[in-house]
């Protein structure tokens, strides 16, 4: 009886300090793998690439990247002009 209440009380005692072990550690480290993970995903969709690849270029480099091409606009087909004259009544 007292083997079996001591081999429990020490299986908890090493589960409890696995698990503060855990949190100490174990932890802290998946958290920050998630956050680069999803900082490397963010970077990605928007092609800003690896961030410490942009502190490789050189200074005065300079790169314009225009993705957005707004349609031109035709005037003829917009309307009708109407001249405006003010009437006093």
């Amino acid at each position: 009886m007292l083997e079996t209440f001591l081999s429990v009380l020490f299986v908890f005692l090493i589960l409890v300090y696995a698990f503060r072990l855990f949190f100490r550690y174990g932890l802290p480290w998946l958290l920050s793998r998630h956050m680069r993970k999803q900082q490397q995903k963010y970077y990605d969709f928007f092609g800003w690439g690896d961030a410490r690849s942009q502190a490789k270029k050189s200074e005065g480099d300079v790169e314009v990247k225009n993705t957005r091409t707004k349609p031109k606009k035709d005037d003829a087909e917009f309307g009708e002009y109407v001249d405006f004259e003010d009437v006093d009544e």
